[in-house]
């Protein structure tokens, strides 16, 4: 299989880095070239986090293969972008072959005190022996080109003309506002990075002055150090990629100074503030790059510059149309073709013929042309997985008092895509009803359930699980649970070569406890949507910088429910009467045999159809109560079409089920020691209408929970506010992100730290 162009890159990088494969991606596809994606996870301190996201969407609107390096694929040119992701030498070889790759430098090689910032000649060597083909250093901007060619010896060999990262100008309409003449929106977006600030209050406060007549706006928070150093004109937004042309068009001038230990290898934040026609502030140190696009000058001397063109609307019409100007002549996605067919040229190759019919009326040596659109070849439009080889990856449930742990793994694994083939380890009796939905799975019953020390049992499950691994191929294990096993560490340990996943919920108890060390052993850390998150003050509360937050993950959507009649049927009760299921959880650790009868007994009187649900892994009851429909269901969100009123515990699961599936519930929390903060859960859904919260220890006000369920006011109310819920299953998200970890080149560390070490 060959491809025009391939782009080997870190996805998961946020700024300049990932706008430019975008916009290479979508130039590529524009203008007629084949084109694919080879994702490699390069730096270790950015793990645990996804691809970002207007890559990712391009990559599946556009439909762009993404290869693994297993297939047999050739390229005409690999485009390797930023030294970083290519510091270390992947585990596995790669099959694809180019005859060139082009190293996009989308990092300085020296900061600004002259500290090496990866080592060339091993970046180099790598990416050599990586694809087998000569490496060609692309500067992305003036800043990095000066810096290479200060290397006296062992200079790599440079592309003749600087890579500028590309502008898609339809991204970035113009301001349309007339020229500020007293006051001044002072703005600028750049993530919290205390080096892209300045480095001295002084500087700071002159380049984004407190003064009445300006206004300072920031996209992307500012760095802690700097906070007590800011004025009182200031406004700070978190930054949102879909949000960043709203933002510039809010402002006047553009204003960018960063500090001198930093060197900025392109800007792409000046070039979308310049496209947007903002009259944009710079460093003299830009002049090369942006030329007459931009105002140049000290931060002392800002003021004085925005004074100047306060004062005179037609020099700011003048040089907004300047800024705009620059960025389609130097930056614009239409000049592709051009650069393209600059770059075969200079790389001595023939050019795919789709660059012969376009943007052909300005010579190469401009690097500009016009834009245009060419059929797609026939074959590069392949569905986004086609090219893979299966994954097989290994859930790992732990032996949970309920059903949550395996319910939430069989959710994720369920939304997988058919590249991936899931398979279940658990400590769980409920290894049957895995089995029942279709997976494969193995039991291991835990300590407690065969009288053996947890010492013990540690050693020969890091046996079984190291065994389970070797005879299923796993490429993936993912461990849904609290804490992880003394066992499964282990064997963590030893095989650094597999993609270690820790599903963690939220709402852990205060009185919980975790070493802030054991997410970073993971390779990805993964933590469930919670609607009660703002009333969690557990540790994990503290500990979400690194894990990747999904929207709730539920086993069952609303879309797949039975109808009312299907589910009556089921249930054995009458669809046209009221039902409420009573489902309490497992009760193996917490006593409700006191409620449980008063609720039944409520229920009752008011001439409800009571189904009391079982857990499906025990017996029936013995105290079953007269007049109930005792079944076991699993799982019981397949039945709410006709279910009327839940009265179920507030486990994550549970609780999740009944809110976002609309179902009026009261809710019993399991209060026991080791339990997540469910009394919180139930209290929280009470204060938003949703549910109620019924405690063990109320009993007797069982009766009252039970009238105000049934009352049309409650139910009225509780319809009104669930409609209001948008709900996304994040067990797709979670999906996903397994995926991007399992399909990506690994060369975030040393080969010593990433073989087997069994």
């Amino acid at each position: 299989m060959h491809f025009d162009i391939v782009h080997a890159a870190d996805p998961r990088f946020y700024g300049g880095s990932s706008s430019a494969v975008r916009i290479e991606i979508q130039s590529a596809r524009q203008f007629g070239l084949s084109t694919a994606l080879l994702p490699f996870l390069g730096v270790s301190d950015i793990r645990s986090r996804r691809f970002e996201e207007r890559l990712l969407d391009v990559l599946e609107r556009q439909e762009v293969p993404w290869l693994t390096g297993e297939e047999a694929v050739e390229c005409d040119i690999l485009f390797a972008h930023n030294p970083l992701a290519f510091a270390h030498m992947p585990t596995r070889p790669l099959r694809l072959r180019s005859k060139v790759v082009l190293l996009s430098v989308q990092h300085p090689p020296f900061d600004g005190a002259g500290n090496a910032q990866y080592n060339i000649d091993v970046v180099k060597r790598n990416l050599e022996r990586m694809f087998g083909a000569p490496v060609i250093f692309a500067p992305v901007g003036p800043k990095v080109r000066n810096q290479f060619e200060d290397i006296i010896a062992g200079r790599p060999a440079l592309l003749r003309h600087d890579l500028f990262n590309l502008i898609d100008l339809d991204e970035w309409p113009i301001r349309t506002a007339q020229p500020p003449r007293e006051r001044a929106v002072i703005g600028r977006h750049s993530r919290r990075d205390l080096l892209k600030w300045p480095d001295t209050e002084a500087e700071l406060r002159a380049a984004y002055p407190d003064r009445g007549n300006v206004q300072i706006k920031v996209m992307g928070g500012v760095p802690d150090q700097i906070v007590p150093l800011i004025g009182s004109n200031w406004n700070i937004s978190p930054y949102s990629n879909s949000g960043v042309s709203q933002f510039l068009n809010k402002l006047d001038f553009y204003v960018f100074f960063h500090s001198r230990r930093w060197v900025e290898a392109f800007g792409i934040g000046i070039a979308e503030a310049m496209a947007s026609g903002l009259l944009t502030i710079l460093d003299p140190s830009f002049r090369d790059l942006f030329e007459e696009g931009a105002v140049y000058c000290r931060p002392e001397e800002t003021t004085g510059v925005v004074e100047r063109f306060l004062s005179s609307p037609e020099a700011f019409s003048a040089q907004s149309a300047a800024a705009r100007t620059l960025v389609e002549k130097k930056f614009s996605k239409s000049r592709y073709p051009e650069r393209m067919r600059a770059i075969y040229d200079e790389l001595g190759l023939c050019p795919p013929a789709a660059l012969a019919t376009v943007g052909k009326a300005v010579g190469a040596e401009a690097f500009s042309g016009s834009s245009g659109h060419a059929t797609v070849r026939s074959g590069s439009r392949r569905s986004q997985r086609s090219l893979m080889g299966r994954r097989r990856v290994l859930f790992v449930a732990t032996n949970g008092i309920g059903l949550g742990h395996i319910t939430r793994l069989m959710a994720i694994a369920e939304r997988m895509s058919p590249d991936m083939e899931p398979v279940f380890l658990t400590m769980s009796a409920g290894s049957s009803i895995i089995e029942a939905r279709g997976h494969p799975v193995d039991y291991i019953p835990s300590a407690s359930k065969i009288g053996v020390t947890d010492d013990s049992w540690n050693e020969v499950f890091a046996q079984e699980l190291l065994t389970a691994v070797e005879a299923f191929a796993i490429d993936s294990v993912v461990f849904d649970s609290n804490h992880p096993y003394p066992g499964l560490l282990k064997v963590l340990s030893a095989r650094p070569d597999l993609n270690w996943v820790w599903i963690r919920r939220g709402m852990w108890a205060s009185r919980h406890s975790l070493d802030p060390s054991m997410q970073h052993r993971f390779d990805m850390v993964i933590e469930p949507g919670e609607f009660a998150a703002d009333e969690d003050q557990g540790i994990t509360a503290q500990l979400r910088a690194g894990v990747i937050g999904v929207s709730p993950i539920l086993l069952v959507d609303n879309d797949d429910r039975l109808s009312r009649a299907e589910a009556a049927s089921a249930l054995g009760v009458d669809p046209a009467g009221l039902v409420a299921v009573v489902q309490l959880g497992s009760e193996r650790n917490f006593d409700v045999s006191r409620l449980r009868p008063a609720i039944i007994d409520g229920l009752l009187k008011h001439g409800v159809q009571v189904v009391d649900a079982v857990n499906p892994l025990a017996p029936k009851r013995e105290d079953h109560m007269g007049g109930t429909f005792q079944k076991a269901i699993y799982p019981i969100a397949r039945y709410f079409n006709t279910v009327d009123l839940m009265i179920t515990n507030a486990g994550y699961n549970s609780f999740h089920e009944c809110i976002y599936g609309g179902i009026p519930a009261i809710f019993v929390p399991n209060e026991a020691p080791e339990m997540d903060e469910q009394a919180v859960r139930a209290a929280y859904a009470q204060s938003s209408g949703l549910g109620l919260c019924l405690r063990s220890v109320d009993a007797e006000r069982a009766h009252e929970a039970i009238e105000r369920a049934l009352s049309e006011d409650f139910r009225a109310q509780h319809r009104e506010r669930a409609s209001r819920i948008v709900f996304a299953n994040g067990a797709r998200e979670a999906a996903l992100a397994i995926e991007e970890l399992a399909f990506s080149v690994r060369t975030d560390r040393a080969l010593g730290g990433s073989i087997a070490r069994v």
